[in-house]
């Protein structure tokens, strides 16, 4: 086995000693996205972006089990221990446990100026916010990224306003390049491998 197919293999399931899994998302969370995803509060600064309905969240969802399919990798499901949030949407797989939906994040591949990048993302449910989850898909992201595309720059698209998503991407080695070239709304952190 290559150490990318063992890249891509480890990706589909990751359990922190926290309890905190990552894993390959599947159609069955769309009600776990829309949980998150319909909070207004979660695209504070992307109003138009939160879902509508649990639908919206099945569509949202399709291009990540498309990625998924196609290169092994991609955005995860985040999940929480159901005791750090007994309030949260239960996980949608049986190999959850007694988890809860927090939110998606992880990496996948983009196209930045005519090149290839990856872009890293995160968003969770405000109640699983303030819990390290970001600095952890960060963290697997960066351990992740040279083993399924190396020398392969990696990045995290955000908006300006957004400091907190900014500090995250900051304390792990990315640097702020400013607005993304062809943007006006959209700010730029690079980490180069």
């Amino acid at each position: 086995m290559t150490t990318a197919e063992e890249a891509r293999r480890r990706a589909l399931r990751i359990t922190t000693d926290t309890g905190v899994l990552l894993r390959r998302p599947s159609e069955a969370d769309a009600a776990g996205v829309f949980a998150v995803h319909s909070d207004p509060s979660v695209y504070r600064y992307d109003p138009q972006e939160t879902h509508a309905d649990v639908e919206h969240s099945a569509r949202f969802l399709e291009p990540m089990l498309d990625h998924w399919a196609e290169y092994g990798f991609g955005y995860w499901a985040v999940l929480l221990p159901a005791a750090d949030w007994p309030e949260g949407v239960p996980g949608a797989e049986a190999e959850d446990g007694a988890r809860v939906f927090a939110g998606l994040g992880g990496i996948r591949n983009h196209r930045l100026e005519g090149r290839s990048v990856l872009n890293v993302y995160y968003r969770f449910a405000p109640a699983a916010q303030g819990r390290g989850l970001a600095r952890i898909v960060v963290e697997q992201s960066l351990a992740l990224a040279p083993l399924v595309a190396p020398g392969t720059d990696v990045v995290v698209r955000t908006r300006p306003a957004n400091a907190v998503a900014r500090h995250v991407a900051e304390r792990a080695g990315f640097v702020d390049e400013g607005l993304e070239p062809g943007t006006t709304d959209m700010q730029l952190l690079r980490y180069r491998l």
